[in-house]
């Protein structure tokens, strides 16, 4: 059976409207990479404009509308998938699409983010044209040179992917155990466990060692013993210990 495999999306944002577009393929077309030398599924960047071929502007209404008519096509037909194989289940595609406004940029900064973007004008097939824009304004311009055009799209430079700013990671505050009140350790007879290591147990012996595990309540460190309570062969009890720079001078 035949199907649309929708990829990825990339909405722009030009003014209050929007341009939902999206990267797709039929999983029964493939594409020749030449780097590769294999073959590999078709992709391409295609706006969501069915019954309005000649349209790339919507507003967040028609947005809606468009998504509604793409979920009704789906529930008829059945041949729109997320992934090779696995088909949006019912109302997902929908929501898919209209979800997309929420992560749509301006062509400014997909252009800032190494994307190349252009038009596309298929009304006269033997006679295709494409158009590059690099601003908001070239892109207004266009639209004005090709009113009356009955079939418009919108292509990223790479038909496989777009390029996006990369999210920062996120990276926990290291605690400063030295500014606690207090903390706890796991002790045994041959000094403070550190972690367990493909070798076994590490282990120091002094508690004031940066690498010794640390918890923040005793619970905390009883919970820890409890858990793999079959690696501690030795016993091992729970220890406080206040910091010394909270330590009161005698």
């Amino acid at each position: 059976m035949s199907y649309e495999i929708y990829y990825d999306r990339a909405y722009i944002r030009v003014g209050d409207k929007i341009i939902p577009l999206v990267n797709q393929g039929s999983n029964n077309c493939w594409e020749y990479n030449y780097f590769t030398k294999r073959d590999i599924p078709e992709k391409n960047w295609q706006v969501l404009n069915w019954e309005h071929s000649g349209q790339l502007l919507f507003s967040t209404e028609e947005v809606r509308e468009q998504a509604a008519l793409y979920e009704e096509s789906h529930q008829r037909s059945g041949t729109c998938y997320k992934t090779r194989n696995t088909s949006f289940t019912p109302g997902e595609f929908g929501r898919w699409i209209v979800n997309g406004m929420k992560a749509a940029h301006t062509i400014e900064e997909y252009i800032s983010f190494g994307n190349a973007l252009s038009i596309h004008d298929f009304s006269v097939w033997e006679n295709r044209k494409e158009y590059c824009f690099r601003t908001t304004e070239e892109f207004l311009a266009l639209l004005e040179q090709l009113q009356g055009s009955t079939r418009l799209n919108i292509h990223f430079g790479n038909n496989r992917e777009v390029y996006r700013p990369a999210k920062p990671k996120h990276k926990p505050h290291p605690v400063d155990w030295q500014t606690m009140a207090e903390y706890f350790v796991l002790k045994f007879d041959l000094g403070y466990f550190v972690k367990w290591t493909k070798c076994g147990l590490k282990y120091t012996y002094a508690a004031s060692v940066p690498s010794v595990r640390k918890f923040k309540k005793k619970s905390d460190a009883e919970k820890y013993l409890a858990r793999y309570q079959g690696r501690f062969t030795r016993p091992f009890t729970v220890e406080r210990v206040v910091p010394a720079k909270r330590r009161r001078p005698e």
